[in-house]
């Protein structure tokens, strides 16, 4: 049986206990609000300063009533090298995050970067792939309630200038989208 982040129990594996904060890698707490998985999270604070700069996305506990308290999972960092990950990689990414989400008690929204990262959620939350397509630039409400946010992956290596300013545009484009959705009254 898949896992289910929501749920915290399956029929063959029994309920995970909780990660104690700090003992999971990855950048921010595990009382996040937003956590976003992408395949490159060193690369992804540099790439996406701007992005997080401009919706006052914090990496700290500590944070202001209007910042919003993030994390970024490493989870996706062992995949290979490929253009798509291999399938028992993203089920073991999968598995990973599922037990991550689940010591997660604030989060709200999950921004995925990547068709991979997209994958890995819906694999941790027990959707089959076939229930929900990647979709760059749009918030889906989950069945347990969690928010999942798509958006495209930001490679590091050579990248026409030209698709690289259109991804930072969508990512722009989903930045209030995102906010509203953490802050609606704000």
């Amino acid at each position: 049986m898949t896992l289910r982040a929501s749920t915290g129990t399956t029929a063959t594996i029994p309920p995970l206990a909780p990660i104690p904060e700090g003992a999971r890698p990855g950048i921010g707490p595990l009382s996040a609000e937003l956590l976003i998985v992408c395949l490159d999270p060193e690369e992804a604070v540099t790439t996406l300063a701007s992005f997080l700069e401009a919706n006052r996305i914090v990496f700290d506990t500590v944070a202001g009533p209007d910042n919003i308290v993030g994390r970024i999972t490493t989870v996706m960092q062992p995949l290979s090298p490929q253009p798509l990950a291999l399938p028992s990689e993203l089920e073991e990414c999968s598995a990973a995050l599922c037990r991550e989400l689940q010591s997660m008690h604030g989060l709200k929204l999950v921004l995925t970067l990547g068709i991979s990262a997209h994958i890995a959620v819906l694999g941790a939350c027990g959707i089959p792939l076939s229930r929900l397509d990647f979709r760059p630039g749009e918030i889906t409400h989950l069945p347990d309630g969690l928010l999942l946010a798509d958006g495209c992956h930001f490679p590091t290596n050579s990248f026409p200038a030209d698709m690289l300013a259109q991804r930072r545009a969508a990512l722009s484009e989903l930045s209030p989208k995102i906010r509203a959705a953490l802050r609606p009254a704000a």
